[in-house]
């Protein structure tokens, strides 16, 4: 069974491994089926395999910039409104309208622009101010009170779900990666595989075992010098 395990890709190997346990856990190769080289092939190979095509990061980033547009909308629509209110001259809630914007403005007018960290910093900063019960009055004074609920809510939901996000990405980057996990496979494969090659000089009934799991073998190489056409072909071991 000559093949350059080294030349194959992830994927390749990862096929390549399950097709070798097929074989071997079928009834009629009872003699290896608690074989400590089996046994051992099959525990690398349940890491590899859940691993082997893993992602880098969980896909959540949607979700996070959704989350942040519908924020963005809902500071800057009070804010917007809060001015607005601030250039009518008589209007009774007026003052309040100034003191609330002042608020916005202390903790920056243009936070929508920050970086997500930043941002979740400072609107934190402006919602626990907000939450003050003299600036909850005057928010309902001026008729914002939904608007700073929907605003509340949308910071919340952000947290929620950039912490997700965080939270998977930092599991996905942690877990062993299949390239790390290779030369283990390899070694793993190949010193059971060579014991299969090497029963069959001592008993016949390994030889139809050792059959299927050369074809195996040879498809493998076959598919992995189709996927790669241009690539020389390296030393077999």
């Amino acid at each position: 069974m000559k093949i350059n395990y080294a030349s194959l890709t992830t994927e390749t190997l990862a096929e390549l491994v399950k097709r070798v346990l097929g074989i071997s856990k079928k009834e009629a190769y009872v003699m290896v089926l608690n074989h400590p080289l089996l046994v051992k092939l099959m525990a690398v190979a349940d890491d590899y395999l859940i691993v082997f095509d893993k992602k880098t990061f969980s896909g959540k980033g949607k979700l996070v910039a959704k989350a942040d547009l519908l924020r963005d909308s809902l500071f800057n629509g009070m804010k917007n409104s809060l001015f607005g209110m601030t250039q009518m001259h008589g209007l009774a809630t007026q003052q309040d309208a100034l003191d609330l914007y002042a608020i916005f403005d202390a903790h920056g007018l243009d936070l929508y622009r920050y970086s997500y960290g930043d941002e979740s910093s400072h609107m934190d900063k402006l919602i626990e101010e907000l939450e003050k019960p003299e600036n909850k009055a005057k928010i309902e004074n001026v008729h914002l009170t939904e608007a700073y609920n929907l605003m509340k809510a949308a910071q919340e939901s952000f947290e929620l779900n950039f912490g997700e996000q965080t939270t998977a990405n930092a599991e996905l980057r942690g877990m062993q990666s299949a390239t790390s996990l290779q030369n283990t496979m390899i070694t793993a494969l190949r010193n059971y595989l060579h014991f299969v090659d090497v029963m069959t000089t001592i008993d016949a009934g390994w030889t139809t075992l050792n059959n299927e799991l050369n074809e195996t073998v040879k498809a493998a190489k076959n598919s992995n010098l189709a996927a790669k056409p241009d690539t020389p072909a390296a030393p077999a071991v």
